[in-house]
């Protein structure tokens, strides 16, 4: 066998390279979590109306009560649109919101939708991360076992 060290590039044959460099990605934990498909990913992209009517309300509560009895599951949640009303301390879903994302690795929020709602970027969790809707459509394509609420 041959024993001498090779060049980052070093013809075998005449057809075939190895390419023996590959670039080093270093990964938080909760991001190799969530690659890994190991749990659920809960996506909200409205508030189901909690402002508005009492059925919108009580529905939304249902999901956030099933959801919460599983949030051991959940790695991530994201979410856009109306959805981040909820994040407003004066809507009338929020402490049951707070409840389910306070043990959430990460929440993911569409930084647009904050603005376009005017909901204060200040007041989010320390475990929310904002992306652009760019990226957050990247995020939401690339998510495993999707929970979607809409």
């Amino acid at each position: 066998m041959n024993n001498r060290e090779r060049d980052k590039l070093d013809i075998v044959s005449t057809d075939s390279v190895i390419l023996e460099d590959s670039p080093v990605i270093e990964v938080e934990p909760e991001q190799l979590e969530l690659s890994h498909g190991g749990g659920l990913s809960v996506i909200i992209k409205h508030d189901y109306y909690a402002n508005d009517t009492a059925h919108g309300r009580d529905l939304f509560r249902a999901f956030l009560t099933a959801l919460d009895s599983r949030k051991a599951d959940i790695v991530r949640i994201l979410v856009a649109g109306s959805g981040v009303k909820l994040f407003s301390d004066n809507n009338t879903l929020y402490k049951e919101f707070k409840e389910l994302y306070s043990d959430v690795p990460v929440v993911t929020v569409c930084l647009e939708s904050i603005e376009e709602y005017g909901i204060d970027i200040s007041a989010l969790p320390s475990n929310c991360e904002t992306l652009d809707m760019g990226d957050f459509a990247a995020a939401v394509i690339n998510t495993q076992n999707p929970v979607v609420l809409e």
